[in-house]
């Protein structure tokens, strides 16, 4: 058994073991069930550009060296340096014990989880896009921590409303984790003033993802964008639309409201379904585009795609590119 399956073992163990903080004994997470736990075994990031890591191991690295500052204990797994071990909590526990250190990672993953009004939209008994936008946050969170990389995440709408700093240990997850399990939907969307405002705080170069519909001005977005790609930034996008957004559907005589300023029009769908098709597809292939120009991974997701197999697919085409 190779030292990361023992180590995606022990985080298993410890992710059944554990219960979101507020409820009671008998839930579980919402957003990362033993069943996901499956799916996405055999599932891992690699990072395209110089990341600015400690180790020059699976990610490209312009770094060297060791760090002083203790973050966290786990358990020993072969592979690890001997020097590492903590031998005093082994005479305490009769177990081996890894101290981690702040910088001892390869990469950091910021990600970046839309949470305005028009990701409230969904259906009775389908995943709205807020809940299918945090099973994607909850599963890329998992991943990179489970190969040993460090995870943080910022929530906003048209502010910052929540940063967690970048951390990589199984407390630091379930801290992510909680946070979802308490997420509500917030107000108006400004992706590109949420991004400029959180750039500064982001101290460390490393891969971005941005969760979100991207309901917003695309210029907006890729102006604020330019900032992370000069700084050497590997991005991606994940935009998650509802089916009912990429497919009209054939109802009579509906009123269309907008979730963030509440406006709102009737109209039967079939009068305005060609114009709508246009308007979107214009839309989509200016999120296209401005992504392709900087390099930018860009990626559509249909809710009604279950979102580990939306992961492994461009998974799959990040590892063959």
């Amino acid at each position: 058994m190779t030292a990361r399956a023992k180590t995606d073992g022990f985080l298993q163990r410890r992710l059944r073991r554990t219960r979101p903080a507020g409820r009671r004994s008998e839930g579980g997470w919402t957003y990362l069930k033993p069943s996901d736990l499956k799916k996405l075994r055999n599932m891992h990031f690699v990072a395209k550009t110089i990341v600015e890591g400690q180790f020059a191991g699976r990610h490209r690295s312009p770094y060297f060296g060791f760090s002083v500052e203790f973050a966290d204990y786990r358990e020993y797994v072969p592979g690890d340096e001997i020097r590492a071990i903590d031998w005093k909590a082994c005479a305490r526990t009769d177990r081996h014990y890894v101290k981690l250190f702040e910088e001892e990672t390869d990469m950091t993953c910021y990600l970046l989880l839309d949470r305005s009004a028009s990701m409230r939209y969904g259906k009775d008994g389908e995943l709205s896009k807020i809940e299918y936008a945090s099973f994607l946050v909850a599963a890329l969170a998992y991943l990179v921590v489970k190969q040993g990389d460090k995870v943080s995440l910022t929530i906003f709408d048209d502010e910052v409303r929540y940063f967690r700093p970048p951390g990589g240990t199984a407390s630091h997850l379930f801290a992510i984790l909680n946070r979802l399990e308490d997420l509500h939907v917030g107000r108006h969307t400004d992706i590109g003033m949420s991004l400029r405002r959180i750039f500064p705080i982001l101290k460390r170069r490393g891969l971005l993802i941005v969760v979100s519909d991207f309901l917003d001005e695309p210029e907006r977005i890729f102006k604020s964008l330019n900032m992370y790609r000069h700084r050497g930034f590997d991005v991606i996008l994940f935009q998650v639309l509802h089916h009912d957004e990429l497919e009209l559907p054939a109802f009579p005589n509906v009123r269309f409201v907008d979730a963030e300023t509440q406006e709102s029009i009737t109209a039967e769908p079939d009068d305005v379904r060609s114009e709508y098709k246009e308007q979107l597809h214009r839309f989509l292939a200016q999120m296209r585009d401005h992504a392709a120009g900087r390099q930018i991974d860009y990626n559509l997701v249909n809710t009604r795609t279950e979102y580990y197999r939306a992961l492994e697919k461009y998974l799959y085409k990040r590892l063959t590119l």
